[in-house]
């Protein structure tokens, strides 16, 4: 059995990329200030409140949890989540390693809590670029997964469970389960994962505690995110955001092949690009690059 590596967010990026590309999954431990999660927290809690455990019927509540809150829309709920985990300096320099190879650039998939709440059932095991699965199948990294723990994140309170180094499996090869660990966090620690390694949220066991955690999935950018990013930010908060941070969420023209060609047509091409009028409508808050 392996167990998932241990890193501080003081360490190189390099450290975390090399755990990544040899077991799948790396824990940076305070990669958030304990000031930053305070602020997460008193932001998201009107929302938190405001949310019933569950999706709406039709939804696989076995998978997202019938007593787990799901909000999504963080960066438009959230300006400490944009600032400090969206733009985060570790976390995007670990996605600069593993998924710039394979694209011009990368934006977000989706955001959003993953709030285990008491005697919620384990989730089923499965691997997150299962969304994508044709280009799954072309054995690329395709997305850099990132849970960080605001409060309880045990095994009791349901910590995420992981298979080290299933990234390295055949995609049709049965799950061995005899490798599987829970990865417990303090508040502030980071799981980050890649979209090819199984993993699944923990039970939780508790009568009344829940597993709080931010979830954040960095995509390449010739793949379509799984949350309608871009369209769920109002204008006065995207005014806000720094333009890395827009170009995270959609308010950007992203390179194409740029990673992959360095002459002639395909080192041109530009993906989600507007055009120039359009761009005016904007004032400026959308960029070609």
């Amino acid at each position: 059995m392996s167990a998932v590596q241990r890193v501080t967010a003081g360490s190189a990026v390099q450290v975390a990329v090399d755990a990544l590309h040899l077991d799948g999954a790396v824990v940076v431990e305070g990669l958030l200030a304990p000031e930053a999660i305070a602020c997460i927290e008193r932001e998201l809690e009107p929302h938190v409140q405001e949310r019933a455990p569950g999706f709406r019927p039709g939804f696989d509540q076995a998978f997202y949890g019938g007593n787990t809150k799901r909000i999504q829309a963080l960066v438009a709920k959230s300006p400490t989540f944009a600032s400090a985990v969206l733009v985060h300096p570790v976390l995007l320099g670990i996605c600069d390693e593993i998924l710039g190879a394979s694209c011009g650039n990368y934006w977000l998939s989706q955001a959003e809590t993953i709030f285990i709440g008491p005697s919620e059932p384990a989730q089923v095991l499965h691997r997150d670029d299962e969304n994508w699965s044709f280009a799954q199948r072309l054995g690329i990294p395709l997305q850099v997964s990132v849970l960080v723990a605001l409060g309880n994140f045990d095994e009791e309170t349901g910590a995420t469970r992981v298979l080290p180094r299933s990234h390295q499996w055949d995609l049709d090869e049965p799950f061995d389960r005899s490798v599987e660990v829970g990865v417990s966090l303090q508040p502030g620690d980071a799981l980050i994962y890649l979209g090819s390694t199984v993993h699944g949220g923990g039970a939780n066991t508790t009568s009344d505690s829940w597993r709080r955690a931010l979830y954040a999935g960095f995509l390449v950018g010739w793949l379509t995110p799984e949350e309608s990013v871009a369209l769920s930010i109002p204008e006065n908060v995207l005014r806000g955001l720094p333009e890395r941070a827009r170009a995270l969420v959609g308010w950007s023209s992203l390179d194409g092949n740029r990673a992959c060609s360095t002459d002639g047509s395909q080192a041109a091409l530009g993906l989600w690009q507007m055009d120039s009028d359009v761009l005016k409508r904007h004032g400026g808050l959308f960029s070609n690059r």
